[in-house]
């Protein structure tokens, strides 16, 4: 698996960073207010659609304003997710994969074991409306708040919110006045963050605009064993929001947003923690034995083979993995004059011409583009183009009723080389291409939020088209037979696509059964989730649809004894629809006519592709697709405000149970043609490693806890504390990997990979009269990660660790100059 390092690795980060702003500055008059009255300042938030106060609502929510966000130097999700309690947010997807290209934001460690942007468990909103990918290079720069919602939000925000949902709710634009902020950070290791925004009314009164414009890039912090720079991340953006009040009671706020982010290859470390021929010389479970199953389902007692068992070395320590890659398109190793094969995929036969194939990785991934529109790219790394286009409208009619308006359209376009295996071993490459495009819309009515009963009706329609390379990506192995052999490209044809078309009705009723002290709310979804995925067969495709009919209801009971004591209890159920296993549905039921060499027993055989795949399942069927994904959840609550305000204490438990979970298998297996025109029932030369999904189970229950303490006008204290309790039910895994690595085919009662049982955050900050009207103020912000599992079967672990950030500056009315240092400790862990 893959594991980022936490350190900048040669020394602490310091900079300096400066905020200059004109005009009118409401965040800086509501700050003076808060402290004049000494009390935690009140968010109010959306998250049900309607606005409620933070304190009040009978929801788990972490939230920040604009000015907690320019306070702490928030600079992307990351820093968000590090003082946050129960969240964790990882820039890239597990396993090998690293650097900015998928995002996996986890909730009370709820995650998709195969996630992809097209399907989380946890999605990120811009204005109420759903984000395709890129979540962790969205900047936040121009936000009026941001609220982490916790739990299943499926009966409010519809699909990929299973455990949870991140709104961004953006400032509007001002139809009264102009104003202006230039935000700017430098940085070591070449990193800058520059962010420009103006706005200002077109017609006073009526109709205003805000532009903003950044621009961030972030150096090297590595160097390959070949030279090649590490770690490099680029990004531009551009908003342009129009926001009008044409007539009293009815709003309407456009907005559209372009970025290009363009990478260099990543800094991530590819942590081994098994060996095999290549690597070599990790080993430490030799006489450990663990309780599995056999092929036949039998338990048995098996012994884990070339693995790390305990502690993964941290860096710089002896045996720590080494963070290198490959970074050059001609590797030595393909100037080597060898027999390479002829043709691609499972048309592999006779070897070629004994040749030095140099240019190998740019005739293969730099000349071709394996999927029409995405960036050109010519090196190692991501090139992304990303649209996002926004309306928001309300119409406030008969006495406050309230009809609103949602509609948004996404267009994002990725290219991407890398090193497969993030080592200097010049063994395997890929390409990783991909497009996405979203439509949706949004229409609902609500009554007076005054009334004692009151409610919400809506509909929602949702299109996704998401497509990527097959298989998991192209990948060339240029070293076969101690490297006589090679190079061959071993992809299937990148166009596995996966759409979407959902429809949805929902509602929501709340009714005060003891005005301001009891209340009950219902929350009600029905949605039909029709999936289609593209398989290629032969030169054409085929599509297979499923449709998944699901319900997500929500019931809250909320009892509010005083005005400072909330205490509620909730039931809800999130919902994901299943994955279609287009594998299985084109594989050949036919058995071949001439015996070949099964790869998993090693003994001829002639069973069929099917017959095959349906070997290494669990239970031996074949699965078309796994059924429909629930998460039911059960949460208590507490939100209590103590000291007339200055203090904020509030505690969640929680317990869930997650059904049909699907997981990857990966089958090795003898092909026939793709093409069912073309099959002859004669086996392939080489067999294809290839994937598909399955179904399990799993449990949580966890605690958190969140405080805001503002003691004085001077100092302000937040502390959170998050403990997680999460364990495979039923999950199995087949395949070679797993008996002769792991030791065992069955996962129950195991932990989730890379999430800690214990988290925990704080912040202390201190501000005072400098001179005149100058106030300085320092800031420091610490992170607790708790020790995780780096594999499925709970071998290896990191080690626990603290991040501790700093700053300090000075501000007078609407200047603010800061020095800040980023891992203060020069922290170095896993």
């Amino acid at each position: 698996m893959q594991i980022e390092a936490v350190s900048y690795r040669r020394a602490a980060l310091a900079t300096v960073a400066m905020v200059a702003a004109y005009g009118a500055t409401p965040d800086a008059r509501a700050q003076q207010q808060a402290q004049a009255n000494i009390s935690v300042e009140e968010i109010v938030v959306t998250a049900r659609q309607r606005e409620e106060s933070l304190q009040e609502i009978p929801l788990a929510i972490t939230a920040f304003s604009a000015s907690d966000i320019q306070k702490a130097g928030f600079r992307d999700l990351g820093d968000i997710a590090f003082q946050s309690s129960g969240i964790q947010f990882n820039p890239n997807m597990g396993g090998p994969q690293v650097g900015r290209l998928n995002s996996v934001i986890r909730i009370r460690g709820v995650n998709v074991l195969n996630s992809l942007p097209n399907l989380q468990a946890v999605s990120l909103f811009v204005d109420g409306v759903y984000s395709l990918g890129g979540a962790q290079v969205l900047p936040i720069q121009d936000l009026e708040r941001v609220e982490i919602i916790k739990g299943p939000q499926s009966a409010f925000f519809g699909r990929n919110t299973f455990a949870g949902a991140i709104n961004y709710i953006t400032k509007k634009p001002s139809i009264d006045e102009y104003s202006g902020q230039i935000d700017f950070s430098g940085a070591t290791y070449d990193t800058f963050d520059v962010n420009v925004m103006h706005t200002g009314p077109l017609v006073k009164d009526r109709l205003g605009y805000l532009l903003n414009v950044r621009t961030y890039n972030k150096g090297s912090m590595y160097t390959a064993t070949d030279g090649g720079k590490l770690g490099k991340q680029s990004s531009k953006s551009a908003s342009l929001a129009l926001y009008a009040e044409p007539t009293d009671g009815l709003d309407v706020k456009v907005r559209a947003f372009y970025q290009k982010d363009d990478d260099g290859p990543d800094n991530g470390a590819f942590i081994r923690t098994f060996s095999d021929v290549n690597i070599g010389g990790i080993d430490t479970c030799r006489g450990k034995t663990v309780q599995g199953l056999n092929a036949a389902g039998q338990t048995v007692t098996l012994s884990p083979k070339n693995f790390i068992c305990g502690r993964v070395p941290n860096p710089g320590e002896t045996g720590a993995p080494k963070i290198s890659s490959n970074t050059s398109l001609r590797p030595a190793i393909f100037g080597l004059v060898r027999p390479g094969f002829d043709g691609e995929g499972n048309q592999m036969g006779a070897l070629n011409t004994p040749a030095a194939r140099p240019n190998f990785l740019i005739e293969q991934f730099i000349n071709r583009k394996f999927i029409p529109g995405v960036p050109t790219i010519d090196s190692f790394g991501m090139e992304r183009e990303t649209l996002r286009t926004s309306l928001n409208a309300n119409w406030e009619f008969a006495d406050g009723y309230t009809a609103t308006l949602t509609a948004g359209y996404n267009d994002m376009k990725v290219n991407w080389l890398r090193d497969f295996d993030n080592t200097d071993s010049e063994s395997w490459y890929t390409a990783d291409p991909q497009t996405g495009e979203d439509k949706s819309a949004e229409l609902r009515v609500s009554s007076p939020g005054e009334d004692r009963f009151r409610w919400i009706a809506g509909a929602t329609y949702y299109k996704q088209t998401f497509v990527t390379n097959g298989a998991g990506g192209l990948a060339i192995n240029a070293c076969f037979v101690t490297c006589a052999v090679g190079p061959a490209n071993f992809g299937l044809s990148p166009t596995n696509g996966d759409k979407a078309k959902v429809w949805a009705g929902y509602g929501a009723l709340s009714y005060d059964i003891i005005v301001d002290q009891l209340t009950l709310d219902v929350e009600f979804r029905y949605m039909q989730d029709e999936r289609t995925n593209t398989q290629t067969q032969g030169s054409g495709f085929r599509d297979f649809t499923f449709k998944f009919k699901q319900k997500t209801p929500r019931v809250i009971l909320t009892y509010t004894p005083t005005d400072e004591l909330t205490i509620y209890g909730q039931a809800s159920r999130g919902t994901l629809p299943g994955i279609i296993n287009g594998l299985v549905s084109i594989c050949s039921p036919d058995t071949f006519l001439q015996p070949y060499i099964s790869p998993i027993t090693g003994l001829p055989s002639t069973a069929s592709e099917c017959a095959q795949i349906a070997s290494q399942s669990p239970g031996g069927q074949l699965v078309p697709n796994t059924p429909a994904q629930y998460l039911d959840a059960a949460e208590l609550g507490i939100k209590s405000s103590l000291l007339d305000g200055a203090l904020n204490v509030n505690l969640t438990g929680y317990y869930y149970k997650w059904k049909n979970l699907p997981f990857g298998l990966t089958v090795r297996y003898v092909r026939d043609a793709d093409n069912p025109a073309l099959r002859d029932r004669l086996p392939n030369a080489f067999p294809n490693t290839l994937g598909f999904s399955t179904s399990g189970a799993a449990k949580f229950k966890g605690a958190e806890l969140e405080t805001a303490y503002q003691i004085n006008d001077n100092w302000d204290i937040n502390a959170n504390l998050s403990w997680n309790d999460n364990k495979f039910t039923r999950l199995t895994l087949t395949g070679a990997f797993s008996t002769t690595v792991y030791g065992t085919t069955n996962y129950d009662g195991k932990v989730q990979q890379r999430y800690p049982k214990w988290q925990g955050n704080f912040s202390v900050g201190y501000t005072d009269q400098f001179r005149g009207d100058w106030n300085w103020f320092v800031r420091g912000d610490g992170a607790y990660m708790g020790k995780t599992f780096t594999d499925f079967a709970n071998l290896s672990t990191t080690s626990p660790y603290w991040l501790f950030n700093s700053r300090v500056g000075v501000e007078k009315d609407d200047l603010r100059v800061e020095l800040f240092v980023r891992n203060l400790l020069d922290e170095d862990k896993w």
